[in-house]
């Protein structure tokens, strides 16, 4: 049925495309509404199994699994917050394509234009040709004039073309490399803020008290305070991460020295031991983002001592 209804939709773009040289830019950008359209539907119905597992937790006695649901419940609004500047790239990349597809439309309007001029002049010329011989000079000399005039018409509207068309070209690539350059750096930017609250979670869920043979009436749970620092740290970095840009260490290539890694505490503001069951780092994940250069480095400390103070 989605499938379907997906087909149906495309053949109405295709429709609505008045040239079908630009089928292909209206399917994009309904393809972007899609997109958009399907991750916020993601986003709601995981919010809502994230509430029901709350609200799920809190029908028993078990202090563990309501402090872990509770805190992931947390780490899920996070979450859930990183999506918004990830949507707002999407439609703005999405307005881009549809300024190109106006660009496009112009350039359309400039050469029908110039084709008008062009079939306005040939039809003179083949009237000039007819009546050359039989009409009268006043009149020859009037037809002569209409010919100069829709020359001149044609020779305006194919500099206005060649214009409208080297404009276009030029937007064309400028809103595509910025849009794609936007969306591309959103995407990073998400994926890094999705591996600082998973991190957290895995944290978190680590929490959860070891049964193997142990009485379960003797088993005691003593995590909560480590995921609720696991939590705060995860907070704590994403909010650092709004202030600087960070970059992927490529893979293949050997980590940068101390003094910490990105998205960690600084080292003034670390603290000196580990909660049991916290994990500062993303270790073994492969996807923990690096120390920048020197200059940031120096900056990243002034905006930690600042916070601190």
């Amino acid at each position: 049925m989605e499938k379907a209804s997906r087909a149906i939709r495309r053949s109405g773009i295709r429709l609505k495309s008045m040239n079908p040289k630009h089928k292909e830019l209206a399917l994009i950008i309904s393809g972007m509404r899609d997109i958009r359209s399907g991750l916020r539907n993601f986003q709601n119905a995981q919010t809502l199994m994230m509430q029901d597992m709350v609200v799920w937790s809190r029908t028993d006695e078990n202090r563990a699994i309501q402090d872990v649901m509770e805190r992931i419940n947390e780490l899920n609004f996070l979450w859930a917050d990183s999506l918004q500047h990830f949507f707002e790239t999407l439609r703005t990349f999405r307005q881009q394509c549809e300024m190109i597809l106006e660009g496009e439309k112009v350039v359309d309007t400039a050469r029908a234009d110039l084709a008008r001029a062009e079939r306005k002049e040939r039809k003179i010329k083949t009237n000039i040709k007819k009546i050359s011989k039989k009409a009268p000079s006043e009149k020859m000399m009037t037809i002569e004039m209409e010919l100069s005039n829709a020359e001149r018409a044609k020779d305006l509207a194919h500099f206005e073309a060649v214009q409208k068309v080297q404009e276009n070209e030029v937007c064309k690539m400028i809103r595509l490399k910025e849009g794609l350059t936007k969306l591309t750096e959103s995407y990073i930017e998400l994926a890094h803020k999705m591996a600082i609250v998973f991190d957290a979670q895995k944290d978190v869920v680590q929490a959860i008290p070891e049964v193997n043979d142990t009485a379960i009436h003797e088993l005691k749970y003593m995590g909560g305070t480590s995921t609720k620092l696991a939590v705060e740290e995860a907070k704590n970095r994403i909010e650092k991460y709004r202030t600087l840009k960070f970059k992927l260490l490529p893979q293949g290539i050997a980590e940068l020295p101390p003094p910490y890694s990105l998205g960690s505490p600084a080292p003034e503001s670390r603290p000196t031991s580990k909660p049991e069951g916290v994990s500062y780092g993303a270790q073994g994940s492969g996807f923990e983002p690096t120390v920048p250069p020197y200059e940031e480095r120096e900056a990243f400390e002034a905006n930690s001592s600042s916070d601190d103070g």
